[in-house]
């Protein structure tokens, strides 16, 4: 490992490793299973060695569930067997050359078990009902001693891993708001510094849930606030769903749904990196993953949240959710290996990239405007997951599509390439009276111009 991950001084947009190297983030979500731990770890480094061998840089893991869970019985009381197990996985990682996003709590209540609490989002164990010190996730958030156990059970791990150049960040809550209502807010402020004095070395973060609404476009507007925040988080699913007043929005096309999320956050007074850290297709409210992932064999949702966050901006792509009922199961992960051979020998610090997007002839492009190169992600809008999956329409090679240069802002390129993500192909192109002819594609391709 080349040092740590820290933002770019130079360009604060992007990552870099202090060595000075662009760091791009190729990233998925990845929870540790529960059950016997020699089956755990066989299944782990399958998923580890897939996403590694298509060019897997980055794994956001919560070190809250079960299996990690250090703090697993009583308060303030931290398991060996659990640090041994973490230790575990970030040595998988260093194998197969994955850095870690630790994300440190993942809770949403706390209260005695029973029908009504989710195992999985539940502190049974914490509850004053069964010998705990706290009432219910309210008093844990706000109240000194809830404060004092979350940064005690932080130093514990920060002991052990704060020099580990492994691990390139840790979150302070998964989607924070739905454990904490409004209360996510000033727990934020404090927490940011305090948890980033533990964890020098590591980049701090906190993350709210999918940008559904207009409610939660509310919160990440105050997320947007807090100084401290190191970089930005965005959370976004397809959800054909109603109950938490979702808007038409999540039901868009994929790269419109994204760009959307990505474009909301991209700011002129708030530059940090874009991590797009939750991406996804869901039943409605989230009932589950999304009865489609069996009919996309092909990868059109992946390819789609892969591809859009870094092409409007983001420091990388998007960060997938679902790596076992869509990912692994359907056998996608070569989208990721699609996705580093357009990026290979990109330094979007240098290129002081700025994205813009333009739409022609029915086909929405996504462009990075560098100082040497210029990036457009092209993508047929007459095709989307509705068409291709719901009504079983298929695709149309798209024929004699070109765009002046004038669109992106400058004319004096020397030379353009085609990359067709589909079949993992390059073509060098002609640049003719200021224009450029893609070669025939399916659904998108990338356009290169130096």
């Amino acid at each position: 490992m080349d040092g740590f991950v820290r933002v770019s001084v130079k360009n604060p947009r992007y990552f870099e490793t202090t060595n000075g190297q662009a760091w791009i983030p190729v990233m998925i979500n990845y929870i540790m299973p529960d059950g016997e731990e020699a089956e755990v770890f066989k299944q782990v480094e399958i998923y580890f060695k897939h996403f590694s061998e298509n060019g897997g840089n980055a794994m956001r893991i919560w070190i809250s569930t079960p299996f990690l869970e250090i703090e697993d019985k009583k308060v303030g009381e931290y398991d060996q067997a659990k640090f041994n197990r973490i230790d575990s996985v970030l040595s998988l990682a260093k194998k197969y050359g994955i850095r870690i996003k630790f994300t440190l709590q993942n809770i949403r209540s706390i209260k005695p078990d029973s029908k009504e609490s989710v195992s999985w989002s539940n502190r049974a164990y914490m509850a004053v009902e069964n010998g705990g010190p706290f009432i219910n996730i309210s008093d844990y958030i706000n109240s000194s001693k809830g404060k004092k156990a979350y940064l005690n059970r932080a130093k514990a791990l920060s002991e052990r891993y704060k020099n580990n150049k492994q691990i390139f960040s840790w979150e302070l809550w998964n989607e924070m708001e739905t454990a904490g209502k409004e209360d996510w807010f000033p727990f934020t402020v404090q927490m940011l510094d305090s948890v980033k004095a533990l964890f020098p070395n590591h980049l701090v973060a906190q993350t709210l849930g999918s940008m559904h609404s207009v409610d939660q476009d509310k919160q990440y507007e105050k997320l947007l606030t807090l100084k401290n925040n190191e970089y930005i988080t965005v959370h976004r699913y397809l959800d054909p769903g109603t109950a938490w007043g979702q808007y038409d929005q999540v039901q868009w096309s994929i790269d419109l749904l994204i760009s959307n999320a990505i474009q909301f956050v991209y700011r002129a007074g708030v530059i940090k990196p874009i991590v797009a850290n939750e991406h996804g297709a869901v039943e409605a409210n989230h009932a589950g993953p999304s009865k489609l992932y069996a009919k996309d064999s092909q990868g059109v949702f992946i390819h789609d949240m892969i591809f859009t966050p870094f092409f409007c901006g983001a420091s990388g792509c998007g960060s997938m959710w679902h790596w076992d009922d869509y990912v692994e199961k359907q056998n996608l992960w070569y989208h990721y290996k699609r996705f580093n051979s357009v990026i290979n020998g990109i330094d979007p610090i240098k290129e002081e990239f700025v994205p813009f997007t333009f739409i022609q002839d029915s086909v929405r492009c996504y462009g990075l405007k560098g100082k040497k190169t210029n990036m457009i992600w092209c993508r047929d809008a007459k095709n989307n997951w509705k068409t291709e999956l719901q009504q079983d329409i298929r695709p149309e090679i798209r024929k004699n599509f070109s765009f002046e240069l004038a669109i992106t802002g400058r004319t004096d390129y020397i030379s353009a390439k085609v990359y067709d993500p589909w079949n993992d192909k390059w073509t060098k192109v002609q640049i003719k009276n200021g224009s450029v002819t893609l070669p025939p594609f399916l659904r998108s391709a990338i356009v290169i111009l130096n």
